[in-house]
């Protein structure tokens, strides 16, 4: 190949390339924009949300918010939705990994047929928590759990939505739990 055409073929891929990162950088720009950011000083945390969802704050004693996904049709049996609720930690439970190993056999005793679909560790600035995503396979349901503790707090995040659904709210529901500021 002569130094004319590989000069032709070069200048082709590095436009290919910075095109690809312009469009990549165009949809993680929107993407971002689609979010409102909730403050609760009475909690004293921030969570991004997406805007068209529906907020409800403080309707229980200890849920600090609810989001509700607008339903696509009327028809619609169930709306998602996504809580914040801080609970008070016992003692015995103050470390994670304690509080963590409580949480998963609650939920494996609650749902004796429950799959998981996800397990991890996750980090919010400094601190340390995990997250589950889970259904029951008798039910049409998904699951997702995180959680954070602060002191003698948990802040627990938790989205429940059809299982059908999932796939296109995954990057938000992810996106309100890495958003998740304790102030």
């Amino acid at each position: 190949m002569d130094a004319s055409r590989k000069k032709t073929v070069l200048i082709g891929i590095a436009s290919s390339a910075g095109f690809l990162l312009l469009l990549a950088l165009g949809w993680l720009l929107y993407f971002k924009l689609q979010f409102s950011v909730y403050q609760d000083e009475l909690y004293d945390f921030s969570i991004k949300y997406p805007k068209t969802w529906k907020v409800v704050i403080h309707p229980y004693k200890n849920v600090a918010v609810v989001f509700l996904r607008p339903k696509d049709t009327a028809l619609d049996t169930m709306q998602e939705n996504f809580n914040v609720t801080i609970q008070p930690v016992p003692e015995n439970l103050l470390k994670l990994d304690a509080y963590s190993a409580t949480i998963k056999r609650q939920l494996t005793g609650t749902f004796s047929t429950i799959k998981i679909d996800e397990e991890k560790h996750l980090r919010w600035g400094w601190r340390e928590g995990n997250m589950i995503a889970y259904q029951e396979p008798a039910s049409h349901f998904e699951m997702v759990n995180a959680w954070v503790l602060r002191s003698d707090q948990a802040y627990i995040l938790t989205f429940l939505g059809e299982r059908s659904k999932y796939p296109q709210d995954a990057l938000y529901v992810k996106e309100m739990i890495h958003s998740l500021q304790l102030h």
